[in-house]
């Protein structure tokens, strides 16, 4: 569908939305969510993509420039690969008629028979120019972005062979990256020999994200139950209570999950993650009716400790230790910042949260959205005029779960 008869759509939609406000009692708070904003960055945003990174065989050209000129890819990553994949597939429920379906399908594919281990199971870490293993790791992070990558392949599209596939991957990472603990080894070797070294939340949490996706499409009652383990794990072993009812989730721990007690040890909590775990836990709710009451108090942290009540958006780290945290903001941050004010103003009412998803948004589009060259800016330290901003294209991934999510929390839907 082209972009004109697109937007000859949306006043058909406000009508059908103004009508459906007379009827539905939630539909005053949904209809603060600036939904013409959501469709049309998203739109934006993911043509780019379709036009620049596609390749014949159903790799991705990950890396590029501002003005979106290639930059060198001796190797394709796993993240990476699968990150565009379920970007594709999640855009496609919104515009089923753009084609992004098939590209989606394709790179599943790709990924299936070009990254999958024949040998051992799960994936490896990259794949060359001549679509041959690279590193042959086996990371924990990149698993949990293929396993949402097939999760929303075979939710928007069907397909058993993305089903089985994603069937079969959960187990292979149940089975090869769960430590003692209860929690997820970063890296194995090809054999998922665990590699030594400390633990981070972060594969934790996207294998959470990515679970729960799993649970979402197939309603698979085992995957519910290993979404829990992991829940579980961050609610009753990573979460650290505040004096003032807050709670926060440290971002790096020792090999028994101890967490780094100091900034000098390398210890930090990630506010953007924090943000992140908010939404998460608030959609995990569906598993565990104790993950909306963690996600309320991770979210009153994070505003706390690192929202700008001024300009809108958040910092990027705090410290445990009391060191002065770090409040220069990032592109990715400020869209788990937005996502979490949604996901959270839809599920309270709160107005508070509602007069700071206004506030964020206007932020973002005032700074992030790059309305020369399409995309978002590659911000290290906002603003871009002062030199924080790198000369690249930052994945799709984050932008399109915060519309993704803000476009279905408008029309009632779980985020």
């Amino acid at each position: 569908m082209g972009a004109d008869v697109r937007l000859a759509r949306r006043p058909v939609l406000a009508l059908l939305a103004g009508l459906a406000a007379c009827t539905d009692p939630d539909a005053r708070i949904r209809n603060r969510i600036d939904t013409g904003w959501h469709r049309d960055d998203l739109d934006a945003l993911m043509l780019r993509w379709q036009s620049h990174a596609p390749r014949p065989d159903g790799s991705f050209q990950q890396y590029f420039d501002r003005a979106w000129q290639p930059r060198p890819q001796p190797e394709t990553s796993l993240t990476g690969h699968a990150r565009l994949v379920y970007s594709f597939a999640a855009t496609h429920e919104f515009m089923p008629d753009a084609g992004y379906l098939a590209i989606a399908r394709r790179g599943a594919d790709f990924m299936l028979d070009r990254f999958r281990d024949p040998t051992h199971g799960g994936f490896f870490h990259t794949v060359g120019a001549d679509g041959r293993p690279g590193a042959t790791i086996k990371r924990a992070y990149g698993h949990a972005f293929a396993l949402l990558a097939l999760a929303e392949v075979y939710r928007v599209g069907g397909g058993v062979r993305y089903r089985e596939a994603a069937m079969q991957l959960s187990g292979e990472i149940e089975r090869g990256f769960t430590d003692p603990v209860g929690g997820l080894y970063n890296e194995c070797g090809r054999d998922f020999k665990p590699m030594s070294g400390g633990r981070t939340q972060n594969p934790v949490m996207h294998m959470f994200e990515a679970l729960l996706a799993l649970r979402s499409a197939t309603g698979d009652s085992m995957t519910e139950s290993i979404a829990r383990r992991l829940g579980d794990f961050v609610a009753y072993k990573l979460l650290q209570g505040q004096a003032d009812g807050g709670a926060l989730i440290p971002e790096w721990y020792d090999e028994a999950w101890q967490p780094l007690p100091t900034q000098a040890a390398g210890g930090y909590v990630d506010l953007g993650h924090q943000f992140e775990w908010s939404h998460l836990l608030t959609m995990g709710a569906a598993v565990s009716p104790v993950y909306a009451q963690v996600a309320e108090r991770v979210l009153a942290y994070a505003l706390a400790a690192g929202y700008d009540e001024i300009d809108g958006g958040c910092g990027q780290r705090a410290f445990t230790d009391g060191s002065k945290p770090d409040l220069r903001k990032g592109w990715w941050q400020q869209a788990e910042c937005l996502h979490a004010l949604l996901v959270a103003g839809q599920a309270t009412g709160r107005n508070d949260l509602w007069r700071r998803y206004e506030q964020t948004q206007g932020f973002i589009k005032a700074q992030l959205v790059d309305m020369e060259q399409g995309g978002w800016r590659a911000a290290e330290a906002l603003p871009c005029k002062s030199g924080g901003c790198k000369d690249e294209q930052p994945d799709p991934y984050h932008m399109v779960r915060l519309h993704q999510a803000a476009m279905k929390v408008a029309q009632g839907m779980p985020a």
